[in-house]
């Protein structure tokens, strides 16, 4: 017999996203839970390109539901990994994912949102799995999330 996800199951994984939305919504320079939420789709799926299959299936693992589901969206397993290299390759994807989503309040100055995202998911996801993680990307992306704790 299969399990079958009960309305309060699906409550809660709408309150967990919201939460999540509300926190990252307050990471400097994003101010408000449109943009949070354009950010860490944009920056999930830019990692998760760069990841083996596997390491992308172990990721989105540490995820609340809703936020797995817009993580996998779109994505093309037999393509992976991608081949982003470089720290201005990994922000063009970020800026091509974003797709010029704007909101009233503005836009985000795309190094910046994309810190902001780093920034929350070392302070969210496991230990093991950022380090996974990293283990898989280029030295500039480690880097980069080096540079967001420090921030």
């Amino acid at each position: 017999m299969s399990e079958h996800l009960t309305v309060p199951q699906l409550r809660r994984a709408t309150q967990q996203t919201q939460e999540w939305l509300k926190e990252l919504a307050t990471y400097e320079p994003l101010q408000v839970e449109e943009q949070a939420y354009s950010y860490l789709r944009a920056v999930l799926h830019a990692i998760r390109d760069r990841l083996t299959v596997t390491e992308a299936s172990h990721l989105a693992q540490q995820l609340p539901m809703m936020v797995r589901g817009f993580y996998y969206e779109g994505w093309r397993p037999s393509l992976a990994p991608f081949p982003i290299e470089s720290k201005a390759e990994f922000l063009e994807q970020v800026r091509s994912s974003l797709g010029g989503t704007t909101t009233d309040a503005g836009e985000v100055d795309v190094h910046a949102g994309t810190m902001a995202v780093l920034s929350f998911l070392q302070e969210r996801l496991q230990e093991g799995t950022l380090r996974h993680v990293k283990q898989q990307l280029p030295e500039e992306l480690v880097e980069m999330f080096q540079e967001a704790v420090l921030a």
